[in-house]
């Protein structure tokens, strides 16, 4: 009984020591070739492929140079079979190597990116096609050799015969304890061993001895640990990745070689109110908001070469998008796209404002520097004999001096502000002491306009200010309401205060100003009322000045108006 024990043990100790090894050896060859194959396909990617002559110095190089990188021996072979490099032998000394069914079916494939292995002599050989333009130029041949791993599973052999020698001369229950201190690491590596064939690498094996068993499991347990390692590392890498990608403002979208759309971030989805489900792993959907974007893509597929546009899109919202479209091989095969969509619709807004403000410039500039240059020229040609005539010239003249300077003062004015280069000088003081000296400044142009003025300040209460700045702002409004209100008209101003912010109001009766114009009266030199701006001396530039001042100061402004019936200024400043 106890013989037939022994036996028993022996058996199942060889059977599952022959078990665990080819495990470990297949495992092994097929992790080995496959990190063969990935390098194989990364240097033939690499490779610099442009005159296949045998015996050229420079593949001979390249084949040295992988060889000593990779730790392996390198070959690289022709289309024909010959040896155009070798990183152990002189390409002279070596045969025609398609004379192997394994490099004929590597040459003479069609299939980019397959590669062939095959284990003889104790060496493992991979083989990898070489492609360039979808023509197979030749090969790449990797071998290894496997004395290591032979070397590890003679251990293996020898642990074994050693167990099964004691299995046999021990007593039953000194075999019985020795059967269990053999079979269950060996389970238990076995486990751990296709827990990690299957991407599982928390698993680890107890190690209970040094024996060659604890030192295969140690090892084993420090390649899981490893793996798993990496495998973090990786998918810690590809969520920052993708939190970049998602957050990004401008748009990013990959489209493979079959015109599937593999990435679209949030930004592309909201430029073309898209959602997920509409884009990801599905071709680009074929709407007219969609048309000059598949457009793009298509020409980038069929030229091959990066191409750039800009698109104009209406819905969901008015947008200039700036595309840059680059191809990329996909890993099969085939051409896909990449496209960088960037919103430069700010951008040509700010420089249609740029241009407008240039040629408004020009155009201020001009009118009064035209008529100082007329009557100039006419007082010249002997109209300076005539008194009369020479006063009202000369006062004419004076007048656009006058309202050049202003033009000119007003520029200069909001060139600081915009530039933030002025500083406000914030003083505490009181809503009547501040606004009435603003008010006397301006009362006798309102009463020479036949214009009535009411002021209503209500309760007195502390604000912090610049005032010569807030002065500015007063004036520029009362100003406006003066130069837009009939005579026999009414202007008025009144503050106040509730529990989020302090409040001024300029009402007037004027003329009002039209719905469609509101938006735009805060625009450098934008008048609503051409003619009767310029005979009033504005500059137009007023409502921009006042818009900038009172942001500076943390406000707001707020009109309401209706034709013929009025326009109010309210302004609302933070306690």
């Amino acid at each position: 009984m106890t013989s037939t024990f022994l036996w028993l043990i022996g058996l199942s100790v060889l059977i599952t020591g022959i078990f665990v090894a080819l495990l470990l050896r297949a495992s092994y060859v097929d992790s080995l070739s496959d990190r063969m194959g990935k390098e194989g396909a990364l240097l033939a990617a690499t490779l610099n492929w442009e005159d296949v002559s045998p015996g050229q110095p420079s593949f001979r190089r390249q084949a040295r140079l992988f060889g000593q990188t990779l730790g392996t021996r390198v070959t690289l072979i022709d289309k024909d079979g010959k040896v155009l490099g070798d990183s152990h032998k002189s390409p002279t000394e070596m045969k025609n190597l398609k004379r192997y069914e394994e490099v004929r079916r590597v040459l003479e494939g069609k299939e980019q990116g397959r590669w062939e292995r095959v284990a003889a002599n104790n060496r493992l050989y991979v083989f990898i096609p070489v492609d360039r333009g979808g023509e197979r130029k030749g090969a790449v041949r990797i071998s290894l050799d496997l004395e290591e791993i032979n070397h590890s599973l003679r251990q293996v052999w020898v642990s074994l015969t050693v167990a099964l020698l004691l299995a046999f001369g021990g007593a039953a229950l000194f075999s019985s304890r020795l059967a269990s201190r053999i079979t269950r690491p060996i389970e238990e590596i076995t486990q751990v061993a296709v827990d990690i064939a299957r991407n599982k690498y928390h698993r680890r094996i107890p190690v209970y001895r040094r024996d060659e068993i604890g030192r295969l499991a140690t090892a084993i347990n420090r390649m899981a640990a490893g793996l798993r390692y990496q495998l973090e590392t990786i998918r810690k890498s590809e969520r920052r990745l993708t939190g970049v990608i998602e957050t990004m403002e401008s748009g990013l979208l990959m489209v493979d070689p079959k015109e599937r759309v593999t990435l679209a971030n949030q930004a592309i989805q909201r430029f073309f109110d898209l959602k997920p489900s509409q884009l990801l792993n599905k071709p680009l959907p074929e709407r007219p908001v969609l048309h000059d974007l598949n457009t793009l893509i298509r020409r980038c597929r069929e030229s091959g070469e990066t191409v750039r546009d800009e698109l104009h899109l209406y819905f969901p919202k008015e947008r200039i998008i700036e595309a840059n479209l680059t191809p990329i091989w996909g890993e099969k095969g085939g051409m896909g796209v990449v496209a960088l969509l960037h919103d430069i619709t700010p951008i040509r807004y700010l420089e249609k404002l740029r241009t407008e403000f240039v040629a408004n410039v020009s155009h201020e500039l001009k009118t009064p520097v035209t008529s100082l240059r007329g009557f100039t020229e006419t007082l010249l040609d002997g109209a300076a004999e005539d008194p009369e005539m020479r006063q009202e010239f000369l006062e004419i003249i004076q007048n656009e001096s006058l309202r050049l300077e202003r033009l000119i003062s007003d520029l200069l004015d909001l060139s600081k502000i915009e530039s933030r280069k002025v500083r406000l000088d914030l003083e505490e003081i009181t809503i009547h002491e501040l606004v009435p000296p603003i008010v006397k400044t301006v009362e006798e142009q309102i009463r020479k306009r036949e214009l009535s003025f009411e002021l209503n300040l209500g309760n007195n209460f502390t604000v912090q200010v610049d005032k010569d700045r807030f002065s500015q702002v007063l004036v520029n409004l009362l100003s406006n309401a003066m130069a837009y209100t009939p005579a026999g008209g009414k202007i008025g101003l009144s503050a106040g205060e509730d529990e989020k912010c302090w409040w001024i109001r300029v009402v007037d009766t004027g003329i009002g100003i039209p719905e469609e114009d509101l938006p735009r009266i805060f625009e450098r030199f934008y008048r609503v009322d051409k003619a009767r701006s310029r005979e009033s001396g504005g500059t137009g530039l007023g409502l921009a000045i006042v818009k900038h001042l009172v942001e500076a100061h943390q406000g707001t402004i707020h009109v309401e108006s209706q034709v013929g019936k009025g326009t109010t200024f309210t302004l609302c400043f933070p306690h």
